[in-house]
């Protein structure tokens, strides 16, 4: 066969010396002695946005030569995937930036050399400081404070300088392509997704994310092989047969169809099979609560509390009153005004989407939605418990979880709404074998006035206000996520009479717009008409050579680091349930002119004047963190709280840190970290399931969303009231039909792309790079690796399609979208639907002073619109399957 073209590009630069280390001209790092000097460091992997895995990093005579896995600690307990394997590239990759570095030609652009002007970190900081400051005078609200993965090794700074700066235009990079957080916020006040229970489920399905296989997670590979081991069920609807769907049943689909699928299987379950955990849907979500026509709950008039009916008294009661039987479903008259449940409004928003119809929407056949709806059920075990150190759960084993390829279509808030309520109709939420969210533990299922679930994060609107208060559109998408696309289409193409500010001056920390989200000429544009750009990077990526200072940062092992554990995104069991754990990283010595992140900033907010004092950085670490309003903090005891008024170190603050943590019984301080490198408490794993901690109270799930109902009301009449529009789009109907109670289908933007756009492109994460954090793409070690999988770099097509369009293995083709296009050599295999290209990761793009394997491969996200007529109204999320056309460039020989 012959060979790809990403492939042979990365053979040419291979035999070229390209990334050689010998290559010492462009070599200027610290180089010592040799004294025969040996040492271990303990330390954390800081190569994909996970960043958990405890490492042990050998030098020799100040040199990292090995790095692999603490065999001691949990959650990788030895194990290393190739990226932590490979980190010592990153430390070593002559493509870093040495020293601080001024830009001296004002034109810009990826191909246009900026003339740098290396200089003294004095200079550099004094320069940003005082434009800064400039900023901050005329209206703080003019700086925007960019994040990204390139970058999450910030827990002293992150979000603070933001706040001290006066400043609400904090936003992530990555965030428009993964809007996958309001529905676990609403329906399990979670934060960000929901995960499922390896320990103990049965059957799962899975749309649009990976249990770990197929990131190369080491914890999460661990946990799937043990439950696939134990006999647990797996299905997995892709268009694509991921690593993981060959270890299961692959269900392949149309891409953007995955609401039609969901909606189909909540048809059958509620109108074919008839069966549901009832006791959960009446005392544990407000399914049973009375809906007026309005669409709104139906209140009591004295109370105003919430109505249930109660069948054998035959009237209606506050919902927190003594029942003798709660009516699940059904129509009601009260004062002569019919009410419906709020089930019974599911039950007839179900009513149309039948397996039939969702056939022609999704691809996947009829009968197979039947036997998995019915497969779900029959593995639910509705009424069975589970006794947990004398505790006792409902016992449910099976989940559904979505993520970011099902959410990130217009409808695709509604999707994983209604993987929601399919889930409730089994009474799975936070309980053994179910769908849990991998937020804190705790209890955290608190009711609102309402008795439903207090919702947390996203699923709290953004307060209307106009002008608006952000730029990101904060108030007229109350729900968004991170919308710098918003941003960048309100700079380039005017303000449109938003807003009562303008963008003076932007930040970029780790974060790469223009190669990570879409229309990489947009952002292009948008940074060439920003005043003042100061990038904080470890390499000159897209983003960074728009700038106008730059102030390199360490490499992840360089950064000292205390790291709390995050629930891994993908999964758990009992390895990590009931676990809590401190990492420390023990950093080696920095090897060019770089600066750990929190100096820099908490040096620029010195300089600035936001340091010191009230509302300073150091008065927001002090504060607490409230995890359901995303408010920011170090969780600092009070007698440990910094003082406010005097300068503080990165290693006082992470040892204050350290000793406020709560399960910290051993009176550790940084020193005691240091050495062992992990501390951890385990506590009983019932502890780990948040049904534990509400067991016995009344708090409900919602079941009906009247809440999202409430907030586009609410929008609707904030909108008119002001005689607003929304940007790029010219019904309304459009946004506001994104916020009823109950899912409902809406077609995205593809569907309507003219003939000639035939196909559909998806794009999916591999082991070699989940995330760009330590600029992976451009480490030599991986792309040694991942030349070697033919459907890496390549524009991977079925076999069937590609014989009818006559293309073959290895012809270099275009792929067109309306909205941009790319090209790479054909892969032509089975794994894909037929009516499907795929292209992995994020390749392609560079600048011309970047490192050459970031310049090869297709750009996936040059396909991708911006345009708010393509968006989910909720999230804000970009469409990331557009429509597309393939034609062939050049044939292979």
């Amino acid at each position: 066969m012959q060979k790809s073209h990403f492939t042979s590009e990365l053979e040419k630069m291979a035999s070229a010396n390209d990334w050689s280390f010998t290559d010492r001209h462009k070599w200027t790092g610290n180089v010592q002695k040799q004294t025969g000097e040996r040492k271990v460091l303990n330390s954390i992997c800081g190569s994909c946005m996970q960043r958990d895995c405890a490492t042990k990093v050998y030098v020799e005579d100040g040199v990292v030569v090995k790095i692999e896995g603490n065999p001691e600690a949990p959650p990788n307990f030895g194990t290393l995937c190739a990226r932590g394997n490979a980190e010592i590239m990153s430390l070593y990759n002559p493509y870093r930036i040495k020293t601080p570095l001024i830009r001296t030609n004002p034109e810009k652009g990826l191909a246009v050399d900026p003339k740098w002007k290396e200089a003294t970190w004095e200079e550099a900081l004094d320069l940003v400081a005082e434009q800064l400051k400039k900023v901050r005078q005329k209206d703080s609200r003019g700086l925007v404070i960019c994040e990204g993965f390139g970058n999450m090794d910030a827990p002293v700074t992150r979000g603070l300088f933001a706040r001290a700066f006066g400043t609400p235009n904090y936003m992530f990079s990555h965030g428009p392509l993964c809007t996958v957080h309001y529905a676990t916020c609403l329906v399990q006040a979670g934060f960000p997704v929901a995960t499922v229970d390896l320990e103990h489920c049965n059957y799962h399905i899975t749309l649009g994310r990976s249990l770990g296989p197929n990131f190369g997670t080491t914890s999460g590979i661990r946990k799937f092989t043990k439950a696939m081991q134990r006999g647990m069920r797996l299905v997995v609807v892709d268009p694509r047969c991921s690593y993981e769907a060959s270890k299961g049943e692959w269900v392949p689909i149309r891409p953007g169809t995955d609401l039609a699928f969901l909606l189909a299987m909540a048809h059958v379950i509620l109108h074919e099979i008839k069966k549901y955990d009832v006791w959960f849907l009446k005392n544990r979500t407000n399914a049973p609560y009375l809906i007026g026509p309005d669409g709104n709950l139906f209140r009591d008039t004295e109370t105003g509390k919430p109505l249930i009916w109660d069948i054998a008294a035959d009237r209606p009661k506050p919902f927190d009153a003594s029942f003798s039987e709660i009516a699940l479903s059904g129509t009601y008259q009260i004062d002569g005004t019919p009410c419906k449940t709020g089930f019974r409004c599911v039950e007839e928003g179900m009513q149309s989407y039948t397996p039939e119809w969702a056939e022609k929407i999704s691809t996947v056949p009829a009968a197979t939605i039947r036997r998995i709806a019915h497969e779900f059920i029959e593995h639910a075990q509705i009424g069975k418990t589970i006794d947990i150190d004398g505790f006792t759960f409902p016992f449910r084993p099976v989940s559904i979880n979505t993520e970011r390829n099902v959410a990130n279509h217009r409808g695709g808030t509604y999707a994983d709404l209604t993987g929601k309520i399919i889930n409730m109709l089994v009474g799975n939420l936070e309980v053994p074998g179910g769908c849990m969210s991998n937020g804190p533990r705790g209890p955290y299922l608190a009711p609102d006035e309402d008795g439903v679930v207090r919702p947390g994060y996203e699923a709290n609107p953004i307060p209307f206000g106009f002008p608006a208060f952000t730029f990101d559109f904060g108030g007229i998408y109350p729900h968004k996520h991170t919308t710098p696309h918003l941003v960048a289409n309100m700079i380039v193409n005017g303000n449109k009479g938003l807003h009562d500010y303008g963008i003076e001056a932007w930040l970029s920390n780790g974060s790469n717009l223009i190669r990570k989200v879409a229309q990489p000429d947009l952002f292009i544009e948008m940074f060439k008409k920003i005043p003042f750009h100061v990038a904080i990077s470890t390499h000159i990526d897209e983003t960074t050579i728009m700038a106008d200072v730059v102030l390199p940062e360490h490499c992840s092992l360089e950064r000292m680091r205390v790291e709390y554990l995050h629930l891994q995104h993908q999964t758990i069991d009992y390895e990590t349930c009931g676990l809590h754990l401190l990492h420390f990283r023990e950093p080696v010595e920095p090897i060019f002119d770089s600066r750990h992140i929190d100096d820099i900033l908490m040096e620029l907010a010195e300089r600035i004047g936001v340091l010191y004092g009230k509302d300073g950085m150091y008065d927001w670490m002090n504060r607490d963190i409230d995890f359901l309003s995303q408010d920011d903090g170090l969780h600092i005891n009070q007698q440990y709280q910094l003082d406010i008024d005097k300068k503080h170190s990165i290693t006082e603050i992470y040892d204050r840190r350290i000793r406020s943590w709560k399960h910290n019984d051993k009176g550790w301080g940084i020193e005691e970290l240091r050495e062992k490198g992990y501390l951890e408490c385990r506590v009983s794993p019932k502890e780990f399931y948040n049904y534990y901690y509400v067991s016995d109270s009344k708090t409900r799930h919602p079941f009906y969303f009247h809440r999202l109902k409430s907030v586009g009301d609410c929008l609707r009449a904030n909108m008119a009231a002001h005689n607003l529009a929304f940007p790029g789009i010219d019904d309304p109907e459009f946004v506001y039909e994104t916020y009823l109670p109950v899912p409902k289908w809406l077609p995205n933007s593809e569907f309507t792309a003219p003939p000639e756009f035939d196909l559909y492109a998806i794009n999916w994460k591999t082991p070699f790079q989940s995330s760009d954090s330590n600029n992976v793409t451009g480490n030599p070690v991986l792309a040694e690796i991942y030349r070697k999988d033919p459907t890496n770099g390549v524009i991977n097509i079925n076999s069937q399609t590609a014989r009818r369009k006559g293309i073959r293995n290895g012809d270099l083709l275009v792929v067109e979208s309306r909205y941009g296009k790319t090209e790479a050599r054909a892969y032509l295999s089975q794994i894909i639907h037929p009516e499907v290209i795929g292209i992995s990761n994020s390749y392609g793009s560079g600048t011309i002073q970047s490192n050459p394997l970031n310049r090869i491969g297709p750009h996936f996200n040059r396909l991708i619109p911006t345009d708010e007529s393509t968006l989910d109204s909720i999230s804000a999320g970009l469409e990331i399957a557009p429509r597309v056309k393939i034609y062939i460039k050049e044939k292979s020989h």
